[in-house]
């Protein structure tokens, strides 16, 4: 993770992702029958296995710039769901900045990002936020506005 002031956005499919994809070979999330443990570990069979990708750029406060330190993202997928690990490096783990909050005000901290762009016309998406102390939000963006006020599961 990063500090607020320095970055920490990916943005995920949408941007940085579709552009690897666009750039590279086609992005296939592994199939698994047996989902991983949802426990921050990433010693699981499933992220063993699951391709990654990273090589990302930031996108707030400051646009396209490389990242400081690098972070790697792990996906895969079964019958029901898609999911995805994030290894974030830090070289002053001190300056990581999370607090205990709402739902959906995650941005004063540091946080990730997943984009879906789920009609693949890359005008729409929806995110889905996690600050390091796991507190989650949500939006979906489209005709250039992003709204706040849904809740996803």
């Amino acid at each position: 993770m990063f500090s607020a002031k320095r970055i920490l956005s990916i943005f995920f499919l949408l941007s940085s992702l579709s552009s690897l994809a666009l750039a590279s070979d086609e992005l296939i999330p592994l199939r698994t029958d047996t989902p991983p443990v949802i426990d921050g570990k990433l010693d699981d069979a499933v992220w063993q296995q699951a391709p990654s990708v990273t090589g990302f750029k930031t996108f707030y406060p400051e646009y396209g710039k490389d990242m400081p330190d690098p972070t790697v993202v792990y996906y895969a997928y079964d019958r029901e769901n898609l999911y995805f690990a994030f290894r974030c490096f830090d070289r002053e783990p001190d300056k990581i900045k999370t607090s205990i909050t709402r739902r959906d005000n995650v941005r004063p901290d540091d946080w990730i990002c997943i984009n879906l762009d789920s009609f693949n016309d890359q005008q729409s998406l929806y995110g889905f936020y996690v600050n390091p102390a796991g507190i989650q939000g949500d939006t979906r963006f489209a005709n250039g506005r992003e709204d706040d006020g849904i809740d996803l599961i």
